[in-house]
């Protein structure tokens, strides 16, 4: 496998790169973190027109008809320059399963107005006391004789509901069992009356809200994936998330190692640079040994879902390690700095709370390290 960038990913790269360097350095990075909105919407206007929006998007929709690898490679840099931003959610938890579940119409109807950065998605799952399986979901949606739906139930940490034009529930239609049967996912318009948000605090300072449906009204042509057929959806959506969101800490990790081999050769102690010394530089090069381990792991799940190959294993084994490596790259550069690396008039404490964050979304290192291990052991007896 070569996971050397093609001269297209290389030139996006770049231009996202100097894009974010431009128009979102940290002091833009601190306003918009204490704004209300939480994001730039003049910003998002320009991903837009720049087509990031559109970048796995077939053109029938506006879009340029990319790759995930393409996507992720757009993801590194904005986890690199803690970016606010709701293209996570809308992208990856939103246009993804519509991709690959939406009918023709829900297709033409929702992603052309992603593409043009008119409308925001994301989904919501998570539920208070679950660990993302289905038999746990009590979210329930009540089917009617004339088609329609009306969704009731409470959902945690959804990421940007209060700008999202349209919210994925995941919810009950029918009793389900542990394989996910009965489970659907609806899309349902955030404006409709019943749905209540509730703002959580985070230490990413990113939004995230409890959702609170009561007897939400959905057409019936709003069920994404199939009545009671939504769970493979939900399933291999969170395995394209966890891998990708690995690429995004690999670009937080990435950052935080540029800003600590910068510090090292510039702070003086003792007469000379402290990367002179022997103990810093055997630290960073653990600290870079963990980068590129985490990097090489993550485009490789990357890889293999954008290929349609099975990659539980790969994307559990990238979680597991990714979320720990860049924990003990974000540590090592606090070790490296001192004291200055945890004042919030620099830059570094962006790299630690995002990396925290990270670390125990879509499944922490011990869930994914269980997860890993059940598919090696199944590919053992398989084999």
């Amino acid at each position: 496998m070569d996971f050397a960038l093609t001269a297209e990913q290389e030139m996006l790269r770049k231009e996202v790169r100097h894009f974010l360097e431009t128009e979102c350095p940290k002091p833009v990075v601190r306003k918009l973190e204490a704004s209300e909105v939480g994001y730039s919407e003049e910003m998002w206007r320009k991903m837009a027109q720049l087509g990031w929006l559109g970048l796995v998007l077939p053109e029938a929709y506006g879009g340029l008809g990319g790759s995930l690898l393409d996507l992720a490679v757009l993801l590194e840099e904005m986890g690199r320059a803690t970016a606010p931003s709701p293209i996570f959610s809308t992208i990856v938890m939103g246009v993804l399963p519509i991709l690959e579940a939406g009918t023709d119409e829900q297709k033409k109807r929702l992603l052309t107005g992603v593409a043009n950065g008119e409308i925001l998605l994301t989904m919501a799952i998570a539920e208070p006391g679950t660990d993302y399986q289905p038999q746990h979901i009590s979210t329930h949606a009540t089917h009617h004789k004339d088609g329609s739906f009306t969704v009731s139930g409470i959902k945690l940490f959804v990421h940007n509901a209060h700008t999202a034009g349209y919210l994925l529930v995941v919810a009950q239609t029918r009793a389900q069992s542990a394989g996910g049967d009965g489970i659907s996912i609806l899309v349902v318009d955030r404006k409709s009356p019943g749905i209540s948000l509730t703002p959580l605090i985070t230490i990413a300072a990113d939004r995230q809200y409890e959702v609170a449906l009561d007897k939400v009204p959905c057409g019936a042509g709003d069920i994404l994936g199939g009545l009671n057929k939504g769970w493979p959806v939900v399933e291999s959506t969170l395995r394209k998330a966890a891998a990708l969101q690995c690429v995004e800490m690999v670009g937080v990790a990435q950052k935080a190692l540029e800003l600590t081999a910068s510090y090292a050769a510039t702070r003086i102690q003792f007469a000379r640079p402290i990367g002179s010394f022997q103990a810093v530089q055997h630290r960073m090069a653990d600290m870079l040994t963990d980068v590129e381990s985490a990097r090489w792991l993550s485009y490789q799940a990357v890889w293999r879902l954008d290929r349609g190959l099975p990659a539980v294993r790969e994307v559990s084994i990238a979680k597991a390690w990714t979320s720990d490596a860049c924990q003990r790259v974000v540590s090592g550069a606090h070790h490296i700095h001192g004291g200055i690396g945890f004042d919030l008039d620099y830059d570094l404490h962006y790299h630690f709370r995002w990396s925290k964050a990270m670390e125990l979304n879509l499944g922490s290192a011990p869930i994914h390290k269980t997860l890993g291990e059940s598919a090696i052991i199944e590919d053992l007896l398989t084999a």
